[in-house]
């Protein structure tokens, strides 16, 4: 792998970093407010997997040789999670989630810039980490997904589900096997 395009990848996981450790804050706080217990669960799964998230990509980076650190999009973020950490209400939450990601998409421009920068380099130049990077982006849509749907349940616009934000089976096997170092056998295959 070429020097640039190890040095764009760990700027591009540094970022998705960050961004991933924001939300596992913002809505490990939302959390933390809500009375309803459906939508407590529907936060803590999330949060605690945007906090994995960001648990792996920085281990990813130290094993590119690199350092998880400050990132282009740390003050932005500082200001919206203390803007968003105290709003209460899940519609309201993400109407102001929205606004504030509305408000701030051309600061944020470049930093996106650089997260996209990062995952085109390891697309050409590093299939190991392509693949981590889409299945956490796989991951992310389930989250996403559930807010999206859980928000026009109680707008009245969906039907009601009772769905929680939880990843398919093969989502988690994946998560699973790409947690095994090189070399070393899968608890499942080493015994069967």
């Amino acid at each position: 792998m070429e020097p640039m395009h190890r040095q764009e990848i760990i700027e591009g996981l540094n970022v998705f970093r960050a961004l991933e450790s924001w939300g596992a804050t913002l809505y490990a706080a939302w959390a933390e407010r809500e009375t309803d217990p459906h939508l407590r669960a529907g936060h803590l799964i999330i949060a605690e997997r945007e906090a994995t998230h960001a648990r792996l990509l920085a281990e990813r980076i130290r094993a590119l040789g690199g350092v998880a650190g400050a990132a282009c999009v740390d003050e932005v973020l500082a200001e919206q999670l203390d803007e968003l950490r105290g709003v209460e209400g899940f519609l309201a939450q993400l109407d102001a989630l929205k606004a504030v990601s509305e408000r701030d998409r051309e600061r944020m421009a470049g930093c996106q810039a650089v997260l996209a920068r990062g995952f085109a380099a390891a697309k050409a130049s590093d299939p190991d980490t392509h693949r981590f990077w889409v299945q956490l982006y796989s991951e992310e849509r389930v989250s996403g997904g559930w807010y999206r749907r859980t928000y026009g349940e109680l707008r009245g616009t969906r039907p009601r589900t009772g769905d929680l934000p939880v990843l398919a089976p093969e989502q988690v096997v994946r998560r699973a096997q790409s947690s095994v170092p090189p070399g070393e056998p899968a608890a499942c295959t080493a015994v069967s």
